[in-house]
């Protein structure tokens, strides 16, 4: 019987290791003081596997439990999409309850300002990228209200560690917003425009929204105005949502503008969109693949109109010597159309069933593989 159980812990101990998608809470110190977390591994987690870190950062007066489930969406996307989750816990303020140095405040009173929360949350990123199989390269911010003021300043001070960072309802904080970040990296920002609390137009914590948008607009050298999206309006909630695009970035810009929505978050259940859904979508963009020798020049293929209403027109270049395939993905990487053995000159194709949103064109022929982005807008 010893040797049956020792041969058991043997085959245990050699095998990768696999556990349940559960929550577990866990802590590290930070500055002599305990800082707690909760992790979520998600389903059929191995270590024999890499995954995507997103960490989200809850608002002033909640917690890491509450916040984890606020966002029980992204538990069901982490488990079919290879992603850990980790959700920090702001620290105790005597009148305003858990909160974080986000730099945010008014009338002198600015929530745990004697904390160095920037370097709790990179100490954290460190640890769970030295524990778990995470790739580097696609560990995430993102954070609501006080949170999404705490994410904005971890861009503006200490973005090395991060891929891409998405706010909700959180602008820059009004000690910080004339911030110097070091390097550009995607930004995504939500914000109702009935807000009372981080207002849109007013904001006494920080900047406000149009000034949130131009300050990453300038740095990440984007075209000055965006294309605007109407998202399509399915739900009976209220309010209706624009997707604003900017152009031509070093890196991403992109916003959503929920008309007469005060500061809450959006699920898929009840909203036209979910704050969850559309933080991964943009966090993790389809990746179209490109060969080494080139055949087919960008700058030969021509898209119009953009955006695009019922037909988009696309130019091919002239004098192709090879024929070509025209592909159409969503911004999922689905494939929505395909179209093989076309020459060059104007293919028009129908986008009138197609939701307004963003998609992917790719051209290719037996060398080379050439995208690029458009937009459908009804």
């Amino acid at each position: 019987m010893k040797k049956t159980l020792l041969a058991l812990l043997v085959v245990f101990l050699l095998t990768p290791t696999i556990l349940k998608a559960e929550y577990f809470n866990s802590s590290l110190q930070m500055d002599g003081v305990t800082r707690n977390f909760r992790v979520y591994l998600p389903k059929d987690f191995t270590t024999e596997k890499t995954y995507s870190l997103v960490i989200g950062i809850h608002g002033l007066g909640s917690n890491m439990t509450d916040f984890s489930s606020a966002f029980w969406e992204f538990r069901n996307i982490a488990d079919t999409q290879d992603i850990i989750l980790a959700f920090p816990q702001g620290t105790d303020n005597m009148i305003l309850g858990t909160g974080w140095n986000a730099a945010a405040g008014n009338l002198g009173i600015y929530p745990s300002e004697q904390y160095n929360d920037v370097g709790f949350i990179d100490s954290l990123t460190d640890k769970l990228q030295r524990e778990y199989p995470i790739n580097k390269e696609k560990t995430f911010l993102f954070g609501f209200s006080n949170g999404g003021f705490m994410v904005q300043r971890m861009a503006c001070e200490s973005n090395q560690r991060y891929a891409a960072i998405a706010s909700i309802a959180g602008t820059i904080g009004n000690k910080v917003w004339n911030c110097t970040p070091e390097r550009t990296l995607p930004i995504l920002h939500f914000h109702g425009t009935a807000d009372l609390n981080v207002g849109y137009v007013v904001n006494l914590f920080g900047i406000n929204v149009d000034a949130l948008l131009k300050k990453w607009q300038e740095n990440n050298g984007c075209d000055p105005t965006p294309i605007s999206i109407n998202v399509p309006n399915t739900k009976v909630d209220g309010y209706f949502v624009t997707h604003y695009v900017y152009q031509n970035c070093n890196e991403r810009l992109e916003f959503f503008k929920i008309h007469d929505a005060a500061h809450i978050l959006l699920n898929a259940n009840q909203n036209d969109i979910s704050y969850s859904e559309e933080i991964w979508k943009f966090f993790n963009p389809p990746v179209v693949p490109t060969a080494i020798k080139e055949s087919i020049s960008s700058a030969e293929i021509k898209i119009f109109p953009i955006p695009a209403k019922d037909i988009i027109n696309i130019q091919l270049p002239e004098n192709t010597s090879s024929k070509l395939n025209i592909s159409i993905l969503d911004y999922t990487g689905k494939q929505i159309y395909n179209s093989s053995n076309s020459i060059s000159g104007v293919h028009q194709i129908d986008c009138s069933h197609l939701p307004s949103g963003m998609y992917i064109l790719t051209v290719s022929d037996e060398k080379q593989i050439r995208s690029e982005k458009f937009i459908v807008n009804h």
